[in-house]
């Protein structure tokens, strides 16, 4: 069948990312290499099924709207017919299917305009893999089950092993993906610039289109350009070692963030300009902003910040807990002044914390329940982390809080006991009114500080200031409970002046 309108518009999704680049070994010091070579073949993925369909297509750069993020939106001739592209979405599910041991899923939609091919997106992804389980309107049974597990993957636990390799961890059982991805992780460090080929296969083969390294910017090209902290040899930091560049507790900081409420925000781009030039620029805004201007960012200002994956109108970064902190007070700062400002947009953020040798994958999951809070909160554009949820604007108040506070504790201004105490009468107050809760507060702090000589007269102040203008705010309608936001002060000051861990 072929379409009746003057043009056709095809939006391709990708769904199950963020558990296939996570899909690893739980631990090791080869975690952050994995975590790397995983997100990069994503990104390999996402450019093989847009470059598989300009060339199936003959699409120029003018036709595509948006990519980035796992998602791209592209025009089509409007005599394309039907079945040729049902055929590319077989096609690339397929490949994805056999690359991926069916973790990562490609939807396709399309229609005579770009809500048309929305709807029908979303249709399809509610059937993953439908072009390949059913024929017809019977199931295909070649692709209902997997192969054989035999001896599993150490490193992933989904594909059957093929080889041993001696790894950072010992001598583990690898499956054929984890030995493309080791591959590429040895690799990366060195890659500037890849492009599609059209007929070497190069170093790597995703979804049919072929990618060579040419460590040169020319037509095609794109920089492999996300940040990862190394060592002088180039040779990655294990997340253990990021963790040891934190003050106070060696833990890492988990930081997840993206745009709020995106979608609505195309729509309304896309329906005030019917050309879709401004929905064009608006995608190369953001991924200019999540995919250069960030990296650039990380490089020269924040280089012991890991990205896992940043573009499209997300990101997600790794980092020493209180460095990662900083770095989201500068992100904001930068966004507000640039996309924020240009688009009328805002961005949440969650950051979860974690000790090194837990499973990042655990303090990924904590994260994104943070980053859905800061988005439940009226008005968005906020922060979640430390047990409380603050609007940005609030956010460099609380960390410098917290590190005044961190000070004086160093400085025996208030011992580090008094901080834990003050901290158990916030947490308690569900238990107890607020009289109570004020006595209690009001005699820790004249009781333990001394008045006279030092710090502790400052600290003093600071503290019971501090307690009554925020139990004051927290009955001010909508704005939150603020009391969280001084138990999230002292829950950092805690952590800047914990012992470090071995």
């Amino acid at each position: 069948m072929r379409f009746m309108s003057e043009s056709i518009y095809l939006n391709c999704d990708f769904s199950g990312i963020q558990d296939y680049v996570l899909g690893i070994k739980a631990a090791g010091k080869a975690q952050a290499k994995r975590l790397r070579a995983r997100s990069f073949l994503l990104e390999l993925f996402e450019r093989a099924a847009l470059t598989a369909a300009s060339r199936r297509f003959d699409i120029s750069e003018d036709n595509v709207f948006v990519s980035g993020g796992g998602n791209f939106l592209v025009r089509l001739p409007g005599d394309t017919d039907s079945a040729s592209l049902d055929e590319l979405l077989a096609d690339l599910q397929r490949r994805l299917w056999e690359e991926t041991n069916s973790e990562v899923h490609v939807s396709m939609g399309w229609g005579a305009d770009p809500e048309g091919a929305r709807a029908h997106l979303e249709l399809q992804k509610r059937r993953p893999g439908s072009s390949l389980l059913q024929q017809g309107t019977s199931w295909d049974p070649a692709h209902a089950s997997l192969p054989p597990l035999g001896d599993p993957c150490d490193i992933c636990g989904q594909s059957p092993g093929v080889s041993r390799v001696a790894d950072d961890d010992g001598e583990e059982l690898h499956c054929r993906a984890c030995l493309k991805a080791r591959r590429i992780g040895q690799n990366l460090t060195s890659w500037e610039w890849m492009c599609p080929s059209g007929s070497d296969p190069g170093l790597l083969e995703a979804l049919g289109v072929h990618f060579e390294n040419s460590n040169e910017d020319r037509p095609g090209a794109f920089r492999v350009g996300r940040w990862v902290p190394q060592h002088a040899s180039r040779e990655l930091l294990t997340f253990e070692e990021i963790a040891e560049h934190s003050s106070g507790v060696n833990r890492l900081g988990v930081l997840k963030a993206d745009v709020d409420d995106m979608g609505v925000r195309v729509g309304e781009i896309a329906r005030a300009d019917p050309s879709l030039k401004q929905l064009q620029a608006f995608s190369a805004g953001l991924q200019t902003f999540f995919g250069d201007r960030l990296q650039g960012m990380l490089r020269q200002r924040w280089p012991s910040m890991y990205t896992i994956y940043s573009g499209g109108d997300d990101l997600l970064l790794v980092g020493p807990w209180d460095v990662t902190f900083d770095f989201a007070g500068a992100l904001i700062d930068d966004f507000e002044e640039g996309p924020g400002r240009e688009y009328g947009i805002t961005l949440s953020a969650g950051i979860s914390l974690s000790p090194f040798r837990v499973p990042v994958r655990r303090a990924v999951d904590r994260a994104e329940e943070l980053l859905d809070a800061a988005k439940g909160r009226e008005g968005k554009g906020s922060c979640a982390a430390l047990g409380a949820i603050w609007k940005w604007e609030r956010h460099r108040t609380v960390v410098e809080q917290g590190k005044t506070l961190a000070e004086w504790a160093r400085h025996g201004a208030a011992s580090r006991s008094l901080l834990q105490r003050l901290l158990n009468i916030l947490e308690s107050r569900s238990q107890e009114g607020a009289a109570l809760r004020e006595a209690r507060w009001t005699y820790q702090v004249h009781r333990n500080t001394s008045s006279s000589g030092g710090a502790a007269p400052e600290f003093r102040n600071w503290a019971l200031g501090a307690f009554y203008r925020m139990q004051d705010r927290e009955q001010v309608p909508k704005e939150g409970d603020d009391l969280d936001e001084l138990a999230a002060i002292l829950r950092y000051s805690l952590l800047s002046t914990r012992p470090r861990e071995r």
